[in-house]
C-alpha cells in the first residue's frame, strides 16, 4: 500500500544548491541572506519549529537533500499516517491561479489533531463536571 501524500518535490537545480548549504538544525539564513524562515534542515533531536502554509520550502529533510512532503509535515501536525489530503499539492504562485487550497496549505493551515483532542477534552471537562 502506497502512503498517502508522500510525493518528493523534484527541486530545481539552484533549490538543491541551497539546501545542500544547510546543515542539520540549522537554517539557509546562516549561509546567505534568504527572506523570512525558509530552508530549515530539522534536527531529528529535537522539536519541529511550527508548520505553516509554506511549509513546503520552510523544512528540509534531516537527512536527505529534499524539503518534506506533504505527509511528513502532516505526521509533524499528528495527522494519522491514513488522512489523505486532497486536491493540488503545491502551488506555482502563478498570478493565474484557481487554487484556493494546496495540499500543503491544508496541512500548515490544520490544528494539530491531538491538540484539538487536548483542547476539547478540557472543555467537556469544564461544561460537565461535577462542582
Amino acid at each position: 500500500m502506497a502512503i498517502k501524500n508522500h510525493v518528493v518535490t523534484a527541486h530545481a537545480p539552484t533549490t538543491l544548491e541551497k539546501i545542500r548549504k544547510v546543515r542539520v538544525g540549522s537554517k539557509l539564513a546562516n549561509e546567505q541572506k534568504t527572506f523570512g524562515s525558509t530552508y530549515r534542515r530539522l534536527d531529528p533531536n529535537k522539536p519541529s519549529p511550527t508548520v505553516t502554509r509554506s511549509g513546503y520550502r520552510d523544512f528540509i529533510h534531516p537527512t536527505e537533500d529534499r524539503m518534506l512532503t506533504v505527509r511528513e509535515l502532516a505526521c509533524l501536525q499528528s495527522f494519522p499516517i491514513d488522512w489523505e489530503f486532497v486536491g493540488v499539492r503545491l502551488d506555482s504562485y502563478s498570478s493565474k491561479r484557481v487554487t484556493t487550497m494546496t495540499q500543503f496549505g491544508q496541512v500548515g493551515n490544520a490544528v494539530p489533531p491531538l491538540l484539538a483532542e487536548a483542547v476539547a477534552q478540557q472543555v467537556m471537562k469544564c461544561f460537565f463536571s461535577e462542582q
